[in-house]
């Protein structure tokens, strides 16, 4: 038995036998590994480990909590009482819950077992590699401003009075690199990215490839002028567009007013063509798992489904005010997506260029925290990405332009999907393919 699941299990008894009302423990641990390589020498390196043990207790209808990262049994009274103590304060009307468990729950592959004899030197290695490789994939790349890989692994444990046990394991790795290209004096950057669950994830080729094409593809970019353009969204810049949007399907947001999607279940808010859907039991995905923080059954949900917004995503309480079941949404106290995917369609992102004729393929967006109204969609962006015309077979790349718009009028707007999925390993798990848009968008350029 591990150190932290046997913490929990006297942390249980204790509480068993002191608390007299309902009670949850969930805790984590785990370690991560960083390196970072600059000029063939490492620059940054650190290996952490972390441990977290929340407690909370149901008494008199009102939930207190407390919390510790040292898994030390002198402090489990204190630990006990310091919740009791918070719930006979708490004033929230809102219902609580701890969950009583369920019959079955799903058990997707999170961990990887190859990615245990991956040694730190293997990683110092990997991250060398890919800088010595971009530096030699073009002579244009004068530069490697980062080579770095991360990987980590932890377990996450959930207990309580209604004899919930559940235990999940799970680990990953990936590798950035950032490539600079110059020429004529113009400089630009490029980012390639790979990682999953075991050696092959680490494709330095790939990684090395993407991120030099496009370091080298817009060092000699230059503006355009402001225009009303038909737009296609590539893969990666539609994927932080809805990671940043995201939350405007969390019922959490919607009950407090912060999406406009509230009360909007059974309408149609999108294209034909957009489907969305949430799932946590895929096999080797960043988002997957087998229960929520609360302790609910990982799922598959259907968000949007040909343009209808089915459902919103739950909680145990958010649930309860609108008198649906959770969804397998928990997380931190509040909702979030898992593995949050726009259904693929069939063309290839050559096939959208060729349909809309001519237009502008937008491959990133920036400034997505200042320039991203969350509830009411409206956004600002620096963009860049390519002017085309004949079906694509001319192309211009562009940056320094402002793409503006409404990300709810931009789902509507949805002509086609396209086939090349691609997948964000950072912050939320989001993924999704090219996409063309039906109506012109604002491109401020010159």
């Amino acid at each position: 038995m591990s150190k932290l699941n046997e913490f929990c299990r006297t942390l249980g008894q204790y509480a068993e036998k002191h608390c007299g009302c309902e009670y949850e423990i969930s805790a984590s641990s785990g370690d991560s590994f960083e390196v970072k390589v600059l000029e063939g020498e490492i620059i940054s390196y650190s290996v952490n480990d972390y441990t977290s043990v929340s407690f909370k207790v149901k008494k008199n209808g009102k939930m207190g909590y407390s919390s510790t990262t040292a898994l030390e049994e002198d402090g489990i009274p204190a630990l006990v009482s310091a919740a009791l103590e918070n719930a006979s304060i708490n004033e929230n009307p809102d219902e609580q819950f701890i969950f009583k468990g369920a019959e079955s729950y799903p058990h997707p592959k999170v961990y990887g077992e190859e990615l245990d004899g991956i040694t730190a030197e293997e990683k110092i290695e990997i991250a060398k590699k890919l800088e010595i490789k971009a530096k030699q994939a073009d002579p244009r790349i004068k530069k490697v401003e980062e080579s770095e890989v991360v990987s980590g692994s932890g377990t996450v444990v959930i207990r309580n009075s209604h004899g919930l046990d559940l235990s999940e394991t799970s680990n990953f790795i990936y590798a950035v690199v950032v490539p600079i290209a110059e020429e004529e004096g113009n400089m630009n950057s490029g980012i390639g990215i790979c990682g999953g669950f075991d050696r092959a994830a680490i494709d330095v080729d790939k990684a090395v490839a993407d991120g030099v094409k496009e370091a080298v593809d817009f060092c000699g970019a230059g503006s355009m002028k402001s225009s009303a353009q038909r737009v296609i969204f590539r893969n990666s810049a539609f994927c932080d567009m809805i990671s940043t949007f995201s939350g405007i399907f969390s019922s959490e947001n919607a009950q407090k007013g912060l999406s406009l999607l509230a009360g909007r279940e059974g309408e149609k808010i999108a294209a034909e063509c957009v489907s969305f859907t949430d799932d946590s039991t895929l096999d080797f995905a960043f988002g997957s798992r087998s229960f929520d923080s609360e302790g609910v059954p990982g799922q598959r949900t259907e968000v949007v489904e040909n343009g209808v917004l089915k459902t919103l995503l739950y909680n145990l309480k958010t649930a309860n005010k609108a008198g649906v079941k959770s969804t397998g949404n928990a997380s931190g106290g509040g909702v979030s997506v898992t593995n949050f995917s726009l259904r693929p369609g069939e063309p290839t992102l050559g096939e959208l260029c060729e349909k809309a004729g001519e237009g502008f393929i937008i491959t990133e967006v920036s400034g997505l925290h200042a320039g991203a109204n969350a509830m009411t969609g409206d956004f600002s962006l620096m963009a860049k990405g390519y002017r085309f015309e004949n079906g694509g077979k001319d192309k211009k790349p562009v940056k320094g332009v402002t793409v503006s718009g409404n990300f709810y009028e931009l789902l509507k707007n949805v002509e086609e999907v396209g086939c090349d999925v691609y997948v964000n390993m950072f912050g939320r798990a989001v993924s999704s393919p090219s996409v063309l848009l039906s109506a012109p968008m604002s491109i401020a350029g010159e």
